[in-house]
């Protein structure tokens, strides 16, 4: 079988041509189909079992069109970690919208908590994926991009507009200091194996959540 090598890089690293954004229903489809098969090598075998000649044999779809979409295997496995934090937000966002405004803001904190990592663990691919963003995407790339926006965007502002007092927006540089906090705790206990490390580390997690929630809305 022929053996398609990664598209040339910059010297600055980029790739030297960008994917194509999908716009027509049946290309997202294929994108789609191929991320999905990504998210199903990694819940199975991990992620070095995601090749794009893998993927091909798994998908139908020939090497060349998956390099249309996706420059290399790297932006393969970072848009299926984004696609895992996108439905867990937005399971989040829709069950914030549905909490009783007049519930303690503690008590509505730990409910969101719980249902973001309960959300999380039933992704089988998300713990993987989560480890291998962490080893391909710099920690200053990761803090600003879309998932802490959109985090932000769909969980936490609107939860401190609808739970402090007086519904004041926290300044934006106190958000993301909370969503950094929080994102790199959610984050180590996701990849923490061990189930008793995980039960002592989310006791930790609500415990920084409700301190820093306590000095953001007052």
């Amino acid at each position: 079988m022929k053996q398609f090598q990664l598209l040339p890089k910059s010297e600055t690293g980029a790739p030297a041509t960008s994917p194509v954004v999908p716009r027509q229903k049946r290309a997202q489809r294929t994108r789609t189909a191929l991320l999905d098969a990504v998210e199903a090598l990694v819940a199975t075998e991990g992620a070095d079992a995601v090749t794009t000649t893998r993927l091909a044999e798994t998908t139908g779809v020939s090497v060349g069109t998956i390099y249309r979409y996706f420059s290399d295997r790297d932006q393969l496995l970072l848009a299926a970690y984004d696609g895992t934090v996108a439905r867990i937000v937005e399971t989040c966002g829709e069950a914030l919208a549905d909490l009783d405004p007049g519930m303690p803001m503690a008590a509505a904190a730990r409910k969101l908590l719980g249902l973001y990592l309960d959300t999380a663990e039933t992704i089988p691919a998300h713990s993987g994926l989560l480890a291998a963003m962490r080893a391909l995407r710099p920690i200053e790339a990761d803090q600003g991009g879309g998932n802490e926006a959109s985090i932000v965007g769909a969980i936490v502002a609107p939860f401190l507009q609808k739970f402090s007092a007086g519904g004041v927006a926290a300044d934006p540089s106190r958000l993301h200091f909370l969503s950094v906090l929080m994102g790199t705790l959610v984050d180590l206990y996701l990849v923490t194996p061990d189930t008793s490390d995980r039960t002592r580390l989310r006791e930790e997690i609500e415990a920084h959540m409700l301190l820093a929630l306590e000095r953001l809305s007052g």
